[in-house]
């Protein structure tokens, strides 16, 4: 499977955007309800993976509306 350059940037960006977060929701989880370990196995599991996912499909749908070669 082969991915344009915008899709690309956009999965890169997407996981950027899941790293941080995973770095956000780390410090603001309430503790009386959770602790970190289950945060990050959820954000980890899932935040990133839909945020690379999102950011894929962001990715693509620029380079189908501005080109290939738009960034």
């Amino acid at each position: 499977m082969r991915f344009s350059k915008p899709a690309l940037m956009g999965a890169v960006l997407g996981f950027v955007m899941g790293i941080a977060f995973l770095v956000i929701s780390l410090l603001q989880f309430d503790e009386a309800k959770t602790n970190a370990r289950d945060v990050a196995m959820v954000s980890i599991l899932f935040g990133i993976p839909f945020s690379v996912l999102i950011g894929l499909g962001v990715g693509w749908a620029w380079g189908k509306l501005m080109g290939q070669n738009s960034l």
